[in-house]
């Protein structure tokens, strides 16, 4: 069998429940490694198991997101609270046990129900409508935190004393006693009386050792020798999972957006493992680094954790030709160059746009480029002499027209869609985004780029620049010459075949197999 351990944690302890309103979600990408390696094993129709071991009241509803929800699973907590796998259950909040006259004041963000002049409840709810909080208040002050499980549990309840401070939470069983109380000032743990025989100990310094317990209990039931493990490598638990399966053949996965910068101190974490799995080229040639300074044996095989499939792409439909431009990670100066370059080749024809890609807000851009955006479009727009007012009136009935846009992606969905129209792309990175490259890839868009990479062919698929003010000899090469532009499609489209996720899948597998080396 094969174990994915992923690491779908929030920012503070790693067990600790990351679900919150809808409101107040972070714009973070959920999508990681875990979740990409996973989803090819089910289009391989390769088994696996996936361990959960932080506390995730919301599952069922996150691995419904990723097209996860049949995954067979082991959660820890569920364990501990004898919660079953079952269809996630809304909650009608207006069914609960609600004092008479309770009035229900409705805002867009939480219902309030107000059960005396003292005493309110406000009732939250995650993004697909299921009531994820009620909270007690009690002359203005916060007493309690119900938090209920998608499956329609009441998990566990928070506890505040007079000044707002959460004191204690306790654990809930699928009967409504309580299992574990957690001390939250001193991260103590207290198993109730009822329950104490399921556990080796009444009393725990820290939840960790309490679920360390607990994994090791579930490692010895069901787990073999010859399982393959492959971890999300995270800090906040590779010690705790590399003493558990230290017999283990461990796999630990890089991933660029959840361990970068990758330092020894990181490393050094995953020392007891038999395999890297890497995404990047330049976290490849860390690992390799680390690996022979201290003389480890460790496999290592660098894969994209995305695969590509055929994804539609409508830019010879349109009669605009849109050049897209990735502008995250770009130092300042090459940002300058590359967009004062793009925006010159722009000058020689007038259906050509740029679109600006980037995971950031529009606010958080760098000023002089918001500036000279809105500069540039407002010249594009306006009026010349025009002493019959004519073209005023003309004006009038069109549109501003963009013809340097910035389109905002946090999600791989936003950049799925924002490529969909572009003519080419442009990421002059000293490390190419993966995820757009193996977009482009899937869309047939040639590539342009500053480093070579598995997915880049030179004046097939794309161009490797030696230098930044070869931009326009680039872009020249794919969109004055039809050719070249259909024949990196055609090759762009074999490529798509090239990372299939059935492809990646038996790399993997004869990776583990020893059927392959390093080389």
């Amino acid at each position: 069998m094969r174990y994915f351990i992923p690491a779908w944690y929030n920012n503070g302890n790693w067990w600790e429940d990351k679900t919150a309103p809808f409101y107040s979600r972070r714009l973070v990408k959920e999508f990681d490694d875990a979740i990409s390696l996973m989803n090819m094993h089910v289009k391989s129709k390769e088994d696996f198991k996936l361990l959960i071991l932080n506390y995730y009241p919301d599952l069922r509803l996150f691995l419904h997101t990723h097209d996860l929800y049949e995954t067979n699973y082991w959660s820890l907590f569920d364990d501990i609270q004898g919660f079953t796998h079952k269809t996630p259950q809304p909650i009608d909040y207006s069914e609960l046990n609600w004092p008479d006259g309770t009035e229900f004041i409705y805002s867009p963000y939480l219902i309030r129900a107000v059960t005396s002049e003292s005493t309110y409840s406000n009732i939250y709810f995650n993004p697909y409508g299921y009531m994820i909080w009620i909270e007690d208040f009690e002359q203005q002050q916060r007493t309690k935190r119900y938090i209920f499980d998608d499956r329609g549990f009441l998990s566990t309840i928070l506890f505040f004393d007079e000044n707002g401070t959460a004191m204690t939470q306790e654990f809930m069983t699928s009967d409504g006693d309580t299992i574990l109380t957690l001390h939250l000032i001193n991260g103590s743990v207290t198993v109730s009386d009822k329950y104490k025989q399921r556990f080796n100990q009444q009393h725990y310094e820290s939840m960790e050792t309490l679920l360390t317990e607990k994994v090791e209990s579930y490692e010895a039931m069901h787990m073999k020798q010859s399982d393959n493990i492959i971890i999300a490598a995270d800090t906040r638990h590779n010690q705790m999972l590399s003493q558990i399966f230290k017999s283990y053949a461990l796999c630990f996965s890089i991933f660029k957006n959840r361990n970068l910068p990758l330092t020894n101190e990181q490393l050094k974490t995953i020392e007891q493992s038999s395999y890297w799995l890497v995404d990047m080229l330049d976290n490849e040639e860390t690992l390799k680094n680390y690996k022979n300074e201290h003389h480890l044996d460790t496999h290592i095989m660098r894969i994209t954790p995305f695969d590509t499939e055929v994804l539609p792409n409508i830019s010879s439909q349109l009669y605009e030709t849109y050049i897209g431009l990735w502008v995250d990670g770009l130092d300042e100066a090459r940002l300058k160059q590359a967009f004062s370059q793009i925006v010159s080749y722009m000058q020689q024809e007038d259906q050509l746009r740029l679109v600006l890609l980037t995971e950031k807000e529009k606010s958080k851009l760098p000023t002089w480029l918001s500036e000279q955006v809105q500069a540039i479009n407002d010249q594009h727009n306006s009026l010349g002499v025009d002493p019959d007012g004519a073209e005023l009136l003309l004006a009038e009935e069109e549109d501003y027209v963009e013809i340097i846009q910035v389109k905002y992606v946090p999600f791989e969905s936003d950049l799925i869609e924002a490529i969909s129209t572009l003519r080419i792309i442009v990421d002059l990175n000293n490390e190419p985004d993966l995820f757009l490259q193996i977009c482009s890839i899937s869309a047939g868009l040639p590539q342009i780029n500053m480093r070579t990479t598995d997915y880049v062919n030179h004046e097939v698929n794309g161009l490797v620049l030696n230098s930044v003010e070869d931009i326009n000899q680039g872009l020249d090469y794919f969109l004055s010459h039809l050719k070249h532009w259909n024949y990196s499609y055609a090759y762009s489209i074999k490529l798509v075949d090239t990372f299939a996720s059935k492809n990646i899948i038996q790399r993997l597998n004869q990776w583990f197999e020893g059927e392959i080396n390093e080389t």
